[in-house]
């Protein structure tokens, strides 16, 4: 019996101290990139951003108006976590006292394989909008995912005010990652940060690290970023899948139109390429992504987040995204706010 527990213990002491080295030096901040790559980041962070996480959500959620009565809102915003981030996402800082917005809160809803371009299609074809009266809608998706989006449409199907409601009363069930690690989880954080050492993405870590020239970051100069950034680049670096996209975008556009409601797109930039200039050693291709819709006729109003937010990091302004997370800041939030006001002032006049 001795010798049995012996065996076990002779087995098991590694993993229970690679689980305690995790326990002791693993800080973990909130960000996916923190929680995915299993890098360390200093707990106090996010302190500088609390006043506005804390901040009253000034839009209303799509989930709690009533669609069979006449509702009128300036704005609807339609699009993906970027667009979910309540008090400091980038539209409590669009909205003004002159200014009403609705955004189309997904968490409220069962949509299956939710795809925010194709759901505007489904929207503008249905009957939802014979009640609901607004100037702009605003779509907003992940450049790593926007043009596979785009493949994915049929422009011709519709969802109903029944089926909407319908998708809003199924419960909705999520799993806090943070809270359901298991042992695997714990193992990560030592093989990953030794493994680091010697590639950017740890060999098989969903997230990289890449060394950078400029401060752009508060703390841990070092830019993470989400695998995907990378693999996204075989479709959207092919100009013909931008230009479908574009396409599609300019379809959708003027089926808007034809309500009255104009279209703004907002692609919402991938750090791997919104800092691509500053990474010192390039070793995977350059993302064309921006530069290819940039030039292509558009019936939309186009918001170039990337040249926007790019100009304030090249003029020294930090945190435009988390350092430990795919999104931006409440500092990015407020920049895409902006120039998104602007746009509506401009169109205006």
């Amino acid at each position: 019996m001795k010798r049995f527990l012996y065996t076990i213990l002779v087995f098991t002491s590694p993993i229970i101290l690679l689980i305690g080295i995790t326990k002791l030096c693993y800080t973990k901040t909130g960000g996916d990139l923190n929680r995915l790559g299993k890098v360390s980041i200093d707990e106090n962070y996010r302190n500088q951003f609390q006043k506005d996480f804390e901040q009253q959500q000034n839009y209303t959620d799509f989930s709690t108006i009533n669609l069979e009565e006449k509702n009128s809102f300036n704005i609807l915003t339609i699009g993906d976590s970027f667009s979910q981030k309540r008090g400091f996402g980038y539209q409590n800082y669009i909205t003004t006292d002159t200014t009403n917005l609705l955004n189309f809160d997904i968490r409220a809803y069962t949509i299956p394989s939710y795809n925010p371009i194709s759901f505007a299609f489904k929207l503008v074809n249905g009957d939802a909008f014979n009640n609901l009266h607004i100037d702009y809608l605003i779509l907003q998706s992940v450049e790593r995912y926007i043009v596979p989006r785009s493949e994915k449409i049929n422009d011709s199907t519709k969802i109903t005010i029944k089926e909407l409601e319908e998708a809003r009363k199924i419960q909705r069930k999520g799993k806090n990652s943070f809270n359901n690690e298991n042992y695997v989880d714990y193992l990560k954080f030592p093989f990953y940060n030794i493994l680091y050492n010697f590639s950017d993405n740890a060999l098989c870590s969903p997230v990289y690290q890449k060394a950078i020239n400029k401060e752009v970051f508060s703390l841990n100069n070092k830019l993470l970023f989400f695998d995907e950034d990378i693999t996204a680049l075989e479709k959207n670096n092919k100009i013909k899948l931008v230009s479908n996209l574009n396409k599609e975008l300019n379809i959708l556009a003027n089926k808007l139109k034809e309500r009255g409601i104009i279209l703004i797109v907002i692609p919402s930039p991938d750090k791997y390429d919104l800092f691509y200039d500053y990474i010192t050693t390039k070793n995977h291709p350059k993302p064309l992504f921006f530069d290819y819709v940039r030039d292509l006729k558009k019936e939309y109003i186009y918001i170039d987040s990337k040249k926007t937010l790019k100009k304030h990091i090249d003029n020294g302004i930090k945190d435009v995204y988390f350092v430990d997370d795919t999104h931006w800041s409440p500092i990015g939030a407020k920049i895409i706010g902006q120039v998104i006001n602007d746009s509506i002032i401009h169109k205006k006049n």
